[in-house]
């Protein structure tokens, strides 16, 4: 367990990893920069769902955030994938997305999808997000806060 500074504390709660899956540098940074607040572990990036399936192939991530729209395969695709990998069944996975289409919602729960995070992502309902599925005390303060 670590504790300080801007590196990320989990109380009482193990270290996380994390794979973004988000083709858009900006909104990746903005959700790595919120993820950094509750982790110290590595946060990786993949730009699109491809590369992130061989990253999920060659290692196991404690939660998987995944921008619905990617090149090369949907969001919804990625989740349907990765969802079929036995050590993924019960990982939490988080689609971002603009997209406020019930139909769409609807055929991300389907595939796997956990909950979602509304673009554009706030501090606050990325902390409500993490406390939802990791407890509240997961959270470090400094995001509690924001």
């Amino acid at each position: 367990m670590r504790a300080g500074g801007s590196q990320g504390v989990f109380i009482g709660v193990k270290e996380m990893s994390v794979l973004i899956v988000e083709d858009n540098p900006t909104n990746a940074m903005i959700i790595r920069h919120l993820a950094k607040k509750v982790t110290s572990e590595e946060i990786k990036v993949a730009g699109d769902g491809n590369t992130a399936l061989m990253l999920c192939h060659a290692e196991t991530f404690d939660m998987l955030i995944v921008d619905n729209q990617l090149p090369g395969m949907s969001g919804v695709q990625f989740i349907k994938a990765v969802r079929l990998m036995d050590r993924y069944r019960d990982v939490p996975m988080v689609m971002v997305t603009a997209d406020d289409e019930p139909r769409l919602r609807e055929e991300a729960k389907v595939a796997g999808v956990t909950d979602f995070l509304h673009k554009p992502v706030e501090a606050v309902a990325f902390c409500k997000l993490l406390a939802d599925h990791l407890g509240a005390a997961a959270v470090h303060p400094e995001l509690r806060s924001a």
